[in-house]
């Protein structure tokens, strides 16, 4: 009777053990979609980008440069998706943003789209991915401001990207999450919690990638520059709670929030409202890069 009960023992831990390693896989493994579209589809000239990150790996974006741009602006998909996601239309928010004088660059994180990578390293990596972005936005632009604008996943890598010294002069941070755990549980809620747990170790042991690393919770009092937070209201991945707890914890006065009422659907306001959208995104944009001002140079008074 005890071998049979040890025996029992034994297989429900093998089972938990190969679902936890199979969850894993699918966690960091994620099936990669195509980059569908390209700005031309919205009558705009760009220009097909590769760049490094630090531990040189070779990501793929695109450039839209607007002339005069008073600031550009860095955009950073959603998980599972690409530069030119089109759940979440950001081919036309590109297309806004370039007609109002804005310079835009849209890029796939690594594992995603056309950039390299096997694995998604659920936020241990990604960070450097924003860096080598910022960084080739800046080596081009020169002392332009940079925006970034980042949704879901992108929103919190964004902030996190942030906190860690990546300098910008504003954050849009468009339903972000607390914690790459919650995300991640949001994702999976038909996952046993055994399982789960077990899947978040064997991430760490067997993929090499810590998904508790990513928690802008911690971080957002270190982001140390203005950000706008947008939420739909009845958001059911990640709910509009995250958005607000987010907010009350980076202890910045500039902050902004926008919880955008009756409305549902994930990182979907722009798709389904954008000229409200861009109305809000300019305004916080206004108040963190003024637009120039034109002043008359006088000449100096000649001594009598």
């Amino acid at each position: 009777m005890i071998w049979m009960i040890a025996a029992l023992a034994i297989l429900a831990a093998l089972v938990v053990l190969f679902a936890a390693v199979y969850v894993a896989d699918a966690l960091t493994g994620g099936r990669r979609v195509r980059v569908q579209g390209t700005p031309a589809d919205m009558g705009l000239r760009y220009e097909e980008i590769q760049f490094l990150t630090a531990d040189r790996l070779t990501l793929r974006g695109w450039f839209m440069e607007a002339p005069g741009a008073r600031a550009t602006v860095v955009m950073v998909h959603e998980a599972g998706c690409t530069r030119a996601d089109r759940d979440r239309n950001l081919l036309q928010l590109q297309r806004d943003y370039v007609r109002r004088g804005f310079s835009v660059f849209a890029f796939d994180l690594r594992a995603h789209g056309e950039s390299g990578g096997k694995r998604d390293s659920l936020g241990c990596k990604e960070r450097l991915d924003i860096q080598a972005a910022v960084a080739y936005v800046r080596r081009r632009t020169g002392r332009t401001p940079v925006l970034l604008h980042g949704f879901g996943y992108g929103a919190s890598l964004a902030l996190d990207a942030v906190a860690r010294g990546v300098e910008v002069s504003g954050v849009i941070a468009d339903s972000a999450f607390t914690s790459m755990r919650s995300f991640l549980k949001a994702h999976h809620r038909h996952v046993p919690a055994v399982v789960f747990e077990a899947a978040i170790h064997a991430c760490r042991r067997i993929f090499k990638c810590d998904p508790t690393s990513l928690r802008p919770l911690r971080s957002v009092e270190k982001v140390g520059v203005p950000v706008l937070f947008v939420h739909a209201e009845a958001d059911e991945v990640i709910p509009a709670s995250h958005s607000l707890n987010l907010a009350a914890a980076s202890l910045d006065a500039r902050v902004r929030v926008w919880i955008v009422a009756d409305e549902d659907g994930h990182a979907e306001v722009y798709a389904r409202m954008p000229e409200a959208y861009m109305r809000r995104c300019l305004q916080f944009i206004d108040e963190v890069v003024p637009a120039r001002t034109l002043f008359s140079v006088q000449e100096p008074a000649r001594a009598v």
